[in-house]
């Protein structure tokens, strides 16, 4: 009787640590992937900036927004409802897969015409319109590849889906970083943004079988699936969008042109620095949709991990927003950008929070509570509905940076949504082992920050700001932040990837 415990209790310990190298090893991929392609994306934005200038930079950040609002009835939730119906039942992803291109595709035309009409209804010239429709066809493409994608996640193949994106980036960086150079404008620029998606689609379709995907076929069953499943996930979506779209909408009309492009450098900044939550978030949703049917205490185990994890990584990363945002805004262009360093002084304090509340919505979203999720985000909306005209007006009126306004209202509406995550989550998730690690994070944070403050007077901030992340982990180390056990499995892995490449 007891060797039949021990030979149970061997067993669990053994799936645990199967599910942990699951983890580390598509969040290693797709953390790597991140960091071969943040340099990319923060050359490929700061040449656009330069060449583009402050208005017409500001005008590319209004039509993405407007797009990523008007395409998520494009996407209808697939990117949430595929990987989970496929990570699921793997033998039904040919179907889903066809059935979600040809959904996306025909929506794209509908939904493309719609925001032409909004836009023209709402004032917008015709230079906006042509910047609007190309960003659309960029849009429509990025949907048909996020098919594959989002397949590809429901077979926990974060490798595949790495390789698309850094192709992707990297493409686009040796097409439009030349175009730029050579004199090309906004729409050569959005033009030259598309051909990369279609390479890469192409060469993603290539490898569907050998990953596992069936025949390709159009299904009535499937696409019931995708719309019932997805649903949740539009208004989810939805409200995640719209914020972004009344902040930016507002700020064109009640602030300048010129406020409008530091607010579009401040969140291209924010946007890359969050890649490393977004990398984890990826890696971890289909392994908790697969967790959550019948494996509730492992669903709660993998979740408190993921926060364990992002409150050691967001410290380092919010500190250096708060402390170096000179450094990230001369890559644009200080003189032309200089005000963006306030909007970034601003949003570390929201960093610091979607960090937490990136893995939340995961695991509240896997939990199958998409509509209380979906309520959450909404009082975003609300929030934003209600700050941005009194706050863009006020900071444009006393800085000259209506933009200030935006992100104060962001941060606000942040703490709203990790306290909302906090309460939705289910039991289990949080215990007094993780709230230690928030607290040594912390700690360890505070003298990362003494630190930069010492050495600011007599150190440059690009020698100064790898010291004191390199600080911050030595403190951490110190502490007992860092496990013996993660640090052992993290090495693990990378010994056994380069053993391979040998």
């Amino acid at each position: 009787m007891q060797s039949s415990q021990d030979e149970s209790g061997d067993a669990t310990v053994q799936d645990q640590r199967a599910l942990n190298r699951l983890v580390i090893k598509n969040t290693f991929y797709l953390t790597a992937s991140q960091a071969f392609t943040i340099p990319l994306a923060i050359v490929v934005n700061a040449v656009m900036a330069r060449y583009l200038g402050p208005s017409d930079f500001g005008f590319l950040y209004l039509a993405s927004a407007i797009c990523a609002f008007g395409f998520l009835l494009v996407n209808w939730g697939h990117d949430g409802v595929l990987p989970a119906l496929v990570s699921q039942d793997r033998s039904r992803a040919g179907a889903l897969l066809a059935t979600s291109v040809v959904w996306r595709a025909c929506l794209a035309i509908v939904v493309s015409a719609a925001l032409a009409l909004a836009c023209f209804l709402l004032g917008y010239g015709s230079t906006f319109q042509w910047i609007l429709a190309l960003s659309c066809l960029g849009a429509t493409l990025s949907a048909v590849l996020n098919s594959s994608k989002d397949t590809i996640r429901g077979f926990e193949r974060a490798d595949i889906v790495s390789y698309t994106h850094v192709g992707t980036q990297l493409l686009t960086a040796l097409v439009v970083v030349p175009v730029l150079v050579f004199g090309g404008g906004t729409r050569a620029v959005l033009l030259a943004q598309a051909a990369p998606y279609l390479l890469v689609s192409f060469l993603v379709w290539r490898v569907l079988t050998s990953v596992g995907v069936g025949r390709l076929l159009i299904s009535r069953e499937a696409l019931t699936a995708l719309a019932r499943g997805g649903t949740p996930f539009v208004f989810f979506g939805l409200a995640m969008a719209l914020q972004p779209n009344i902040d930016a909408v507002y700020l064109s009309k009640l602030g300048t042109a010129e406020a409008m492009g530091w607010f579009a450098v401040s969140r291209r900044l924010t946007g890359v620095l969050v890649f490393p939550a977004v990398a984890l978030v990826d890696a971890l949703y289909p392994t908790l949709c697969r967790l959550h049917v019948g494996e509730p205490k492992e669903f709660a185990r993998v979740t408190r991990g993921a926060l364990n994890s992002v409150s050691l990584l967001v410290m380092p990363v919010a500190l250096g927003c708060a402390l170096y945002p000179d450094i990230g805004v001369a890559i644009f262009n200080r003189k032309s950008f200089g005000p963006s360093e306030d909007n970034l002084r601003v949003l570390s304090l929201f960093l610091l929070l979607v960090y937490f509340s990136m893995p939340l919505g995961a695991c509240i979203l896997a939990a199958g509570k998409q509509r209380a999720w979906s309520i959450v985000q909404s009082l975003c909306v609300v929030i934003s509905l209600v700050l941005d005209p009194v706050l863009i007006r006020y900071f444009q009126r006393h800085t000259g940076n209506g933009g200030l306004g935006v992100c104060v209202a962001c941060v606000v509406s942040e703490v709203v949504v990790v306290g909302c995550g906090v309460a939705l989550a289910p039991r289990g998730v949080f215990d007094r082992k993780l709230l230690k690690s928030i607290g040594l994070a912390a700690v360890a944070g505070g003298g990362m920050a003494v630190a930069a403050w010492l050495m600011r007077p007599v150190v440059t901030p690009y020698v100064a700001a790898p010291v004191s992340v390199v600080l911050y982990a030595a403190l951490l180390w110190l502490l007992g932040g860092i496990s013996k056990e993660d640090a052992a499995s993290l090495k693990g892995f990378v010994a056994r990837k380069l053993s391979r490449s040998r």
